[in-house]
């Protein structure tokens, strides 16, 4: 339960973060930019899974559309790989779908 409560701390925090920051924090008209974001969630996440790299192909595909903020799913990203956990996937799905969900953007719909 603390654990919870801790996670969602800190998704409330990146987002205050992300409201007092404008823009998007990876360029979206940059076609190498998504493709990078891309491969980057999956290497630095330690994707392996076929269901978590559909996750973040979504994720990717959201931030391309501009329906998720770049500079979210970085910071979300960068926090989750920073925690030192052998496998950081997890807790960056929680707070992305978290984030997702108070932006009001559907990330299991294609």
């Amino acid at each position: 339960m603390r654990r919870i409560a801790l996670l969602l701390a800190i998704a409330i925090a990146l987002a205050a973060t992300e409201a007092r920051c404008a823009g998007g924090g990876i360029p979206e008209t940059t076609p190498g930019g998504v493709i990078g974001l891309e491969e980057r969630l999956t290497t630095g996440l330690r994707v392996r899974a076929p269901a978590d790299v559909a996750f973040c192909a979504t994720v990717a595909r959201l931030v391309r559309e501009g329906r998720l903020p770049g500079k979210l799913v970085d910071s979300t990203y960068l926090w989750a790989v920073q925690r030192g956990r052998k496998y950081p996937f997890p807790a960056f799905s929680y707070v992305i779908r978290a984030q997702a969900d108070r932006l009001g953007v559907d990330l299991e719909t294609p």
